[in-house]
């Protein structure tokens, strides 16, 4: 079963050294289950830059405490390509109940993390754009309070940002009730 699964799944024994080594974690990392089984894991296969961390879990592991969701970086063979790896360590019990190694199941997330990575850069030059553009822009959200106000918005009114984040949009643009109330049934109806 942990063979054949389609996930990277690793064991250790209690001195840290390679007990399991599937085929998806052969894949992932291109060095085969007979380079890795006897080897010290975190020695050998991962970046020394993660070692203290990714030891972390494994001695809590290796003590009977159970770590979900950790993630951390893996490299391949060669040091070509990082995978990010998101990992679960469960401590392995023997007959007796003792501990007598840890299994992590891992799940490759590198095209998630870089997909979130191009969406943040994305949503920052956007955000960039909007601030810097030769236009009055604002943004207001279900219930008409600013949550956007461009450098052009702050030099027309002479309101910088901070000031009206969070506020009634009416509040703001004009004096007059009845124009307030139009602006704001806009907006409404435009959301």
């Amino acid at each position: 079963l942990i063979e054949t699964a389609n996930a990277p799944i690793f064991g250790i024994d209690t001195e840290g050294k390679v007990t399991e080594w599937n085929r998806m974690v052969a894949r992932t990392t291109e060095y085969s289950k007979e380079e890795a089984v006897g080897k010290l894991l975190v020695q050998n296969f991962i970046n020394e830059d993660y070692r203290a961390s990714v030891s972390e879990v494994l001695t809590r592991a290796l003590n009977g405490q159970e770590t979900a969701n950790f993630e951390f970086p893996l490299f391949t063979k060669h040091g070509e390509r990082k995978i990010q790896i998101l990992m679960s360590a469960t401590p392995r019990r023997g007959p007796d109940g003792q501990v007598i190694g840890m299994i992590g199941v891992g799940q490759d997330i590198t095209d998630l993390r870089a997909a979130k990575e191009h969406a943040d850069r994305t949503a920052d030059e956007l955000a960039r754009l909007i601030d810097t553009a030769n236009a009055p822009i604002f943004g207001v959200d279900q219930n008409c309070n600013i949550t956007e106000w461009n450098q052009k918005m702050s030099r027309i009114t002479g309101l910088q940002r901070h000031e009206v984040l969070d506020t009634r949009i009416r509040d703001w643009l004009v004096d007059d009730a009845d124009a307030q109330e139009h602006i704001e049934n806009v907006l409404t109806d435009a959301l």
